[in-house]
């Protein structure tokens, strides 16, 4: 019932607002069709995220000026995690990266925040930990500051088919394949490999796209161009 109740509140976030010359995409990430929009109203809780960059930016260069303005430990490690990495090839960031965040601890956001749902600022899941949307916020902005372009990554919000429970995992796309980066697992596969979650949406910061499994979308002319 889960999944099928998030499914249609993607089909619904995909439509809603969208503008008329936005067509959906086929064979996209995990073979669902894809229907993109711009407005990120229907996020508030990465919105409110998104807000909180500057915040981070301000604090990781005051923690890299004196490592005693650093805050905590966690913002010390982490600052000399992006400094060490700073001059690697994109293999070993992304990689280095994924194997790193996934060293903080996993916490639930009822014990953290007293709420079902809460999507952490990275300067509160620095010390807190959280829970997988959070590793994959702060594995964004992580490989956003190492060069990465934010156009080229998304959180991915799914169902985990074998734990029955949504996941969210952050994909990135490079040389024309895409990788996904989990907190649950160190390695990083390309999305081929991975078979066991099906999207409900996407986002980074300036698109969220609804996905789509295919066989539904055939039912229902997703595309609406023919």
């Amino acid at each position: 019932m889960i999944a099928k109740s998030l499914i249609l509140a993607a089909l619904g976030m995909g439509l809603m607002n969208a503008p008329s010359n936005v067509s959906a995409t086929e064979n996209g990430l995990f073979g669902t069709t894809e229907i993109p929009s711009r407005n990120l109203d229907a996020l508030p809780q990465w919105k409110r995220v998104i807000s909180s960059f500057p915040e981070l930016e301000k604090a990781a260069a005051e923690c890299d000026r004196d490592i005693l303005r650093c805050g905590s430990q966690q913002m010390t490690l982490w600052r000399t995690k992006i400094q060490e990495l700073e001059h690697a090839s994109l293999n070993q960031k992304v990689r280095e990266v994924n194997r790193f965040i996934n060293k903080w601890q996993i916490a639930k956001d009822q014990d953290l925040y007293k709420q079902a749902d809460h999507w952490a600022a990275p300067l509160d899941f620095l010390p807190n930990g959280g829970d997988s949307e959070d590793f994959a916020i702060m594995k964004y902005v992580s490989l956003k500051e190492l060069g990465v372009k934010p156009e080229n990554m998304r959180l991915v919000v799914t169902n985990d088919v074998l734990r029955g429970q949504t996941h969210t995992i952050l994909g990135l796309t490079a040389a024309g394949k895409t990788y996904i980066l989990d907190s649950q697992n160190d390695s990083v596969l390309e999305e081929g490999l991975v078979k066991y979650y099906v999207p409900f949406y996407s986002a980074n910061e300036t698109t969220r796209w609804a996905h789509i499994p295919g066989h539904l979308a055939r039912q229902g002319n997703v595309g609406g161009n023919k």
